[in-house]
């Protein structure tokens, strides 16, 4: 809802790939973020990113073998959806939920004892 209530209120013209438009353009500009921060992670960093500079060395070598371990599927968008999407996700559900089942089981043996 938010994305579709910006859509309406913006007057850029969206970048478009692919026959679908995105809200934001493809144009460079140092205030903000657009998809040329995608398509040029390098660009971002320049211009965009202030906090994580000093971590660059420990963050691209996951970062970047996130996006080429996505690529070498074949199928990046597929494969973006089923790992950063479903898979990822539901792995943290399931580590919550045994978290929160084990925090239960700690507390029912300290009462018992």
């Amino acid at each position: 809802m938010i994305n579709e209530f910006v859509r309406l209120n913006t007057i850029e013209e969206g970048y478009n790939k692919q026959g679908v438009t995105a809200i934001n353009s493809a144009k460079k500009q140092k205030e903000k973020c657009s998809w040329i921060c995608h398509n040029n992670t390098n660009y971002c960093k320049e211009n965009h990113v202030k906090l994580a500079k000093p971590y660059f060395d420990k963050i691209d070598p996951i970062y970047f073998g996130i996006i080429n371990s996505l690529k070498s599927t074949g199928n990046y968008g597929l494969a973006n959806i089923i790992f950063l999407v479903i898979l990822l996700p539901l792995i943290m559900y399931v580590l919550l939920a045994k978290s929160i089942s084990m925090q239960f089981k700690i507390r029912k043996l300290k009462k018992d004892n």
